[in-house]
């Protein structure tokens, strides 16, 4: 889940340089067609399947190492704080995956 949550930072870090890039560059630079938009897409769709990946792994880690804290009298809220970390991983997702659909949709209605 960690390094899920590294990778999809050091992608919204690339996602600010890029748009800053574009801004900076918009009267000097001629991008032609949709790559842009395309290069969004597909990311925001990698990263969608990277963050369900790392909110699977939380969730079954987290199952997994039930028993073991349960047999060493580990309290109960370190099971829930590995449940809570995992479904914002899973939240994070879904907004990823809708977002990226809504950014890709938009541009060909305007």
């Amino acid at each position: 889940m960690f390094v899920t949550n590294v990778i999809g930072l050091e992608y919204t870090f690339l996602q600010i340089a890029l748009s800053i890039f574009h801004v900076i560059m918009r009267n000097h630079l001629i991008v032609s067609g949709d790559g842009g938009i395309l290069l969004d897409f597909y990311g925001d769709k990698a990263i969608s399947y990277l963050l369900a990946i790392g909110a699977a792994a939380g969730f079954g880690a987290t199952e997994n190492w039930k028993a073991t804290f349960d047999a060493f009298g580990v309290d109960k809220s370190f099971d829930m704080k590995g449940y809570a970390s995992a479904s914002l991983l899973l939240l994070a997702f879904v907004c990823t995956a809708i977002l990226s659909v809504i950014l890709y949709a938009l541009p060909k209605k305007v």
